[in-house]
């Protein structure tokens, strides 16, 4: 379940094009021009949507997902209006900065890497990127442990989810093309630390679960739910993610359910309050666990004194703050 909380997972690893093999789900494709007027058309809103109010005016807060469809592609007209009211869109990181990009990308440190090796973690994963037709030479010179984490956002494509639809990649996207400022809520050093740990005991145990993931189908199955729960907008289901996540079961999972989620929510909800009360209207798009619960941003936000509607799904008595 760790993926779960990668919202800029696949941005991070290399290009996961699909090898060409009968076996093989089809590659993701661009849409062509002619195919966008009909995507706009027939956009519905889906995800969690929250207009938060402070001090005269407005921000907003949108959960994603790391993978999603072709036809789900374009944001419906409750978030592009969001969008358009924002001055600026913040998301976990800027994914247009080289800098960024170059940072995520680089391997572990050389000693380190040479023991995943020796180890015969790299030798299991490329068996597994195989099996999942990823050709592995985009992962030659980057983190194992991102190679372990890509594989694992990879794992839905044969059911039509794919990394390379990911809704932060597209609000990125449209924020560039309506001359949006860009805003990392997250520091790249903060980002990556959660895939490639400075301890080589826990990038073994992250590597190690994921093995035993993707090989079991769990990681697939993990993905699907999460996916078709974002797609419906099942904001019940969302906020009671801790019973069915398997991501408390142990001491150690739950450490890392705290590192992963709780803790960083802390972090950006000080940043967004920040950067609202410096007079910004934000549009905040981030990984939809972000959230959930008493610990979500939209939860934060309101105790820090905003206003905090729920506009996606639209309230009922269950899903309301």
């Amino acid at each position: 379940m760790k993926t779960f909380w990668l919202a800029a997972i696949l941005a991070i690893a290399p290009s996961l094009a699909v090898a060409q093999a009968p076996r093989c789900p089809a590659s993701a494709t661009v849409p062509s021009k002619s195919d966008l007027p009909h995507l706009l058309m027939t956009s519905q809103d889906r995800g969690f949507l929250w207009k938060a109010t402070k001090d005269g005016h407005t921000s907003w807060l949108y959960g994603t997902v790391h993978a999603s469809r072709e036809e789900w592609l374009m944001p419906g007209p409750l978030i592009r209006s969001a969008i358009l009211q924002s001055q600026a869109v913040a998301l976990e990181l800027n994914l247009q900065d080289p800098q960024t990009l170059a940072a995520l990308r680089k391997p572990e440190e050389p000693a380190n890497r040479e023991k995943l090796i020796a180890s015969g973690r790299k030798k299991k994963l490329d068996a597994l990127a195989d099996e999942l037709c990823i050709p592995t030479a985009g992962f030659a010179t980057t983190a194992i442990g991102l190679e372990a984490a890509g594989l694992s956002a990879s794992a839905a494509r044969a059911d039509g989810y794919y990394p390379d639809y990911a809704v932060d990649f597209v609000l990125q996207g449209m924020a560039g093309s309506l001359k949006k400022e860009v805003i990392a809520l997250e520091d790249v050093q903060t980002q990556r630390n959660l895939l490639i740990s400075p301890r080589l005991s826990e990038e073994n145990a992250f590597i190690d679960e994921t093995i035993k993931q993707i090989s079991s189908g769990e990681a697939r199955k993990d993905e699907d739910q999460l996916i078709a729960m974002w797609g419906r907008s099942d904001l019940t289901r969302l906020n009671q993610y801790k019973q069915w996540c398997k991501c408390e079961r142990t001491p150690e999972e739950k450490r890392q359910t705290l590192r992963m989620v709780d803790e960083r929510n802390a972090a950006m909800a000080q940043k967004i309050l920040t950067l609202h009360d410096s007079g910004k209207s934000l549009f905040v798009a981030v990984g939809s666990l972000h959230m959930a619960g008493p610990e979500g941003l939209p939860a934060l936000l309101k105790k820090d004194g905003f206003d905090v509607q729920q506009i996606v799904p639209a309230p009922s008595a269950k899903t309301s703050l």
